[in-house]
């Protein structure tokens, strides 16, 4: 029999957010760890001295991201018992039989994270760690991976080329961590999917968004997935109207203020706060799609250096 594999959330903040996660974990009945280690060791050092922003987001948040993946390394340098553990961030609420799922879905794997099937062409290249599954080999080799990439004029350019095709498309984001994430897992075969559905149960991308693995996988209410509740458990509706059991739900984003309704099972109160904020956030990306067009009509030249028409 398994041990009961270790949750663990690198945060150093002590936030509503992270009550809520502890709170979901200790009902699911898993063990979670709030690592609050500062000290990244020489490995983030050598990153920051390599580090080249290609994002839309501040270079303090993207070091952030990355810098947890040193801290892992680093805990797991002074506890080498701990040979796989499940990292989430701290907006997410767990479920009871998330430990159980998360091995079996996960089987030999040296890391499974999440991500959407692209379906109309556009690709981020982007893997979300907000529930991923690690073995201790696969993280020292993802730190490895990242130090080559930022370390190398080949890495750039393949980061930098990634970044300009949200540019051309007027799109937030660029490369984080999840751009790392994703190259490494193409590279080393550990692109399988923690959030499909496996054995009628699943794990949430993304609450905000009906999309999970397949795009429109899953109805929404108000503006975010549609949840329900069956003898004290949750689950979502599938598009053709199925319930799969949700094992954990991603607040992302604003949507992290629908966190604590839904774990106490308030599922209209989470439809209409999610809805709010979907409604915020379609008119910020709108404008941040109108200066990025500005900009880019500015860099064109003005229209009179255009030549006459004849």
């Amino acid at each position: 029999m398994h041990p009961p594999i270790t949750f663990i959330v690198v945060e150093d903040r002590q936030n509503r957010t992270l009550d809520l996660c502890r709170a979901s974990a200790a009902r699911a009945q898993e063990q979670l760890l709030v690592l609050t280690d500062v000290d990244a060791g020489p490995g983030y050092e050598q990153l920051c001295r390599a580090y080249v922003h290609l994002s839309s987001n501040t270079p303090a948040f993207e070091k952030i991201c990355l810098r947890r993946y040193f801290l892992l390394a680093e805990y797991l340098r002074r506890h080498p018992a701990c040979r796989q553990f499940v990292l989430v961030d701290s907006d997410v609420l767990l479920f009871r039989g998330i430990g159980t799922h998360v091995r079996r879905i996960a089987g030999r794997c040296d890391f499974a994270g999440s991500y959407i099937r692209p379906s109309d062409g556009w690709n981020p290249c982007q893997i979300s760690p907000h529930v991923s599954y690690w073995t201790a080999q696969g993280l020292a080799r993802f730190v490895a991976f990242v130090l080559q990439t930022y370390g190398t004029p080949e890495g750039i350019a393949g980061l930098r080329a990634i970044a300009d095709r949200f540019t051309a498309r007027g799109l937030r984001g660029g490369v984080s961590d999840m751009t790392l994430l994703y190259l490494w897992a193409k590279a080393s075969g550990n692109a399988l999917p923690i959030n499909r559905v496996f054995e009628g149960r699943v794990i949430d991308h993304n609450i905000n968004t009906a999309d999970n693995l397949r795009p429109r996988e899953f109805r929404l209410r108000g503006g975010a997935k549609r949840i329900g509740f069956a003898d004290g458990r949750p689950y979502l509706t599938g598009s053709v109207g199925q319930k799969v059991d949700v094992l954990a739900l991603h607040f992302q984003g604003k949507a992290k203020v629908a966190m604590a309704p839904a774990l106490h099972g308030h599922v209209h109160l989470v439809a209409w706060l999610t809805y709010a904020m979907y409604a915020a956030r379609r008119a910020k990306n709108l404008g941040y799609r109108v200066t990025a067009a500005l900009r880019r009509i500015g860099r064109a030249g003005p229209l009179a250096d255009a030549p006459a028409a004849e």
